[in-house]
């Protein structure tokens, strides 16, 4: 016979009509009890198998003994009670895209970062300059301008690094350097000027560029803020004779210059501002010294270093999430720069590290300008390395022979 356990019930109930029966139920609740056994735990009973043993009692008489064998199956046995998961449904979907349009309104800003434009002599008895500056390194970012022909090419400072000018002693062989690198900074502002030439040209102050201000007031303060005489009552509108604008043709070439280094700023549109920046924090960490401090993103030069991160914050607005972003620089990376690292010579002569850790590049900004759309922005960088580098797909190259 078999049993389920729903049998359990009925069996119980025919139990008071059938003796047998009810030896049987009885039997089964025993065993259950002395196993141990969550009648809630019972798939079914299987199979009931019963034995009559006839014997004989002390007196002779007859007696018949009943036994039971019960065979039961778990209720797991049968799986789970509660819905499978099965395979999802079959799906067939028809050719669609998701949803693009070609940019309407948005423009294109291209991040110089430091280039520390200067020289040194390799020996006291070399006439020829050894620049401190990445030559190929120049000309891969001037080539990525001349493509992309931005609205707005944005230099965030220390492209000079002047340092004669500096507070510490200048190693003799960086000295009388200025003219010469004041002649490639004009240079500069002029192959910019060539690689856009509709471009607004910006070029923030940064800390070394404050250098030459600075030492004019500390060393030659009556010269100070002189400027060309006025002639026939003119207004003196030009800048001082000693000022980068003048010194470098910045009118000339229609290069924007921004002094007030370290307050200086400039806004690419409401949520995205330019700065030289004076925040150094090692293990690729100043990022985190810009987002603590910062309300709007940010892209800073100063470090030398390709560094990006994120923060979102909540505002009573929702969240709002913002960036900071160093896109490297644009100078020798060997230690040709002067640095608290550097290292000369009983002669003056540079004794080059082999490695700051510093990172060339650039950035590349497409942003909505003020007024347009909800002036979003996203942030590119590009990574340059021994006169290469690339960028949406295409490989730049600096001419073999710079």
């Amino acid at each position: 016979m078999k049993y389920g356990k729903s049998h359990i019930s009925k069996l119980a109930e025919d139990s008071k009509k059938d003796s047998l029966n009810k030896e049987l139920i009885n039997s089964i609740v025993e065993m259950i009890k002395t196993k141990n056994i969550d009648i809630d735990e019972i798939g079914d009973i299987s199979k009931v198998t019963l034995r009559q043993n006839i014997t004989t009692d002390k007196n002779g008489e007859l007696q018949t003994k009943t036994n039971f064998a019960v065979q039961i199956s778990p209720l797991w046995e049968k799986g789970p009670q509660w819905p499978l998961i099965e395979p999802g449904p079959a799906i067939q979907l028809q050719n669609t895209k998701a949803k693009s349009r070609a940019p309407k309104g948005w423009e294109t800003a291209i991040i110089i970062p430091d280039i520390q434009i200067g020289y040194y002599r390799k020996s006291l008895e070399d006439t020829a300059l050894e620049p401190i500056h990445d030559e190929k390194a120049i000309a891969v970012a001037l080539e990525v301008i001349r493509e992309l022909d931005p609205k707005q090419v944005i230099m965030v400072g220390d492209n000079l690094d002047f340092a004669e000018f500096g507070k510490f002693a200048t190693a003799p062989a960086f000295k009388q350097m200025v003219q010469a690198a004041i002649d490639r900074a004009t240079m500069l502002c002029a192959q910019v000027r060539n690689a856009a030439p509709h471009a607004s040209i910006i070029w923030i102050q940064g800390n070394h560029e404050k250098r030459l201000p600075f030492y004019i007031q500390n060393n030659a303060e009556a010269s100070f803020g002189l400027t060309r005489g006025k002639v026939d009552g003119e207004l003196r509108d030009n800048w001082p004779i000693h000022a980068l604008q003048n010194l470098l043709h910045m009118e000339r070439f229609g290069v924007t210059y921004v002094p007030g280094y370290p307050a200086n700023k400039y806004y690419v549109n409401s949520n995205l501002m330019v700065v030289h920046g004076d925040k150094v924090v090692s293990n690729n960490s100043t990022t985190k010294k810009y987002l603590d401090d910062s309300r709007i993103s940010v892209i800073y030069g100063h470090i030398h270093r390709n560094e990006i991160a994120y923060r979102t914050r909540e505002t009573e607005d929702g969240p709002r999430t913002i960036m900071a972003a160093s896109p490297g620089c644009l100078c020798r990376i060997d230690g040709a720069v002067p640095s608290t690292k550097s290292g000369a010579d009983e002669f003056g002569i540079p004794v080059l590290m082999g490695a700051e850790n510093w990172q060339q590049g650039l950035g590349v900004v497409q942003y909505q300008p003020n007024g347009v759309g909800d002036e979003w922005f996203n942030y590119e960088p590009m990574w340059i390395y021994q006169g290469r580098g690339m960028f949406r797909g295409k490989e730049y190259f600096a001419p073999e022979d710079k």
